[in-house]
């Protein structure tokens, strides 16, 4: 979907889809980096029938404070980044993840397989790419809404990204400190191992994905989730 292409007109055409019974009452919320992309989104939720009486509530992720509204039920629309923002703030603040309090979380993004499945292990009930038709997030929207799990199809394999598959749990979870910038020291400060410990996980990494440099392997991880790869969406 090209927002710069959303128009009432588009989404308020005959033939959008009507519920047999109205859709579980869960408020939906659309957290993403880009306006004009969250402003999209929210154009074409609050235009759809079948979601007609859902709150929906539209804001960056510095305005995030509404989603301390969320329940048990609710569906939070996001991109990648602000995705792992939340997920790091629940973190430092002992608190549990979206996922874990019963909110569905859909992501925009392009991930490629190893990446959806990364995204799915981690609570992710949805995702959606950022070029998909109007009518593939109402969709999305009512699945989620319904409890429903709603997984679009992935793209191909990034280069070094099929090794990704065979990290296991304490490597993924380092490859996505190296990430967010964080030195070996940090790394194991972080989860409580020695560095040296930390130091083979990166060694065991780096010969798994085929990379020569920690650079290579945090772009392998980055692009198997969408980030980093050619999209029409401009912030």
């Amino acid at each position: 979907m090209n927002p710069a292409s959303v128009t009432l007109q588009s989404i308020e055409k005959p033939g959008l889809p009507l519920v047999s019974k109205p859709l579980p009452k869960g408020k939906i919320f659309i957290v993403h980096s880009v306006p004009l992309m969250r402003l999209a989104i929210e154009t074409i939720l609050s235009k759809a029938m079948p979601l007609a009486g859902h709150a929906i509530f539209s804001m960056s992720h510095a305005e995030n404070d509404s989603l301390g509204q969320a329940t048990s039920g609710d569906i939070v629309i996001c991109d990648i980044t602000t995705w792992t923002v939340l997920e790091k703030e629940a973190d430092s603040a002992h608190q549990p993840h979206l996922h874990n309090r019963g909110i569905a979380v859909a992501i925009v993004a392009s991930p490629d397989q190893t990446g959806t499945r990364l995204l799915e292990t981690r609570g992710v009930s949805g995702v959606i790419h950022p070029d998909a038709e109007p009518q593939a997030f109402i969709d999305m929207a009512g699945d989620l809404l319904a409890g429903r799990r709603s997984i679009s199809k992935s793209l191909n394999a990034a280069p070094h990204a099929a090794g990704l598959g065979r990290l296991s749990n304490r490597q993924f979870e380092i490859l996505e400190l190296m990430t967010r910038g964080l030195l070996n020291k940090q790394i194991a400060w972080e989860l409580g191992l020695t560095e040296g410990t930390v130091k083979s996980h990166v060694s065991a990494i780096l010969e798994k994905l085929g990379c020569d440099r920690r650079t290579q392997a945090i772009t392998a991880f980055m692009q198997s989730l969408g980030v980093g790869r050619s999209s029409t969406i401009a912030a």
